[in-house]
């Protein structure tokens, strides 16, 4: 069975979209360090909004 977690990854306002991006890698390289898989991405249609990653992991029963 698969768990799910979505994470905001790029919590507070950045006045820099390559900041925020940053953070989000940043985010992103935590959650597979601790076993996690990046399934998606979701972005807004804008420069400005949450950016969402969706994560799962196997659990077992």
């Amino acid at each position: 069975m698969k768990e799910y977690k979505l994470v905001y990854l790029n919590k507070g306002l950045k006045f820099s979209r390559d900041k925020e991006i940053q953070q989000a890698e940043d985010l992103i390289n935590r959650y597979v360090s601790e076993g996690w898989t990046l399934q998606q991405i979701a972005t807004p249609g804008d420069d400005m909004g949450a950016m969402i990653g969706v994560f799962y992991k196997e659990s077992k029963l």
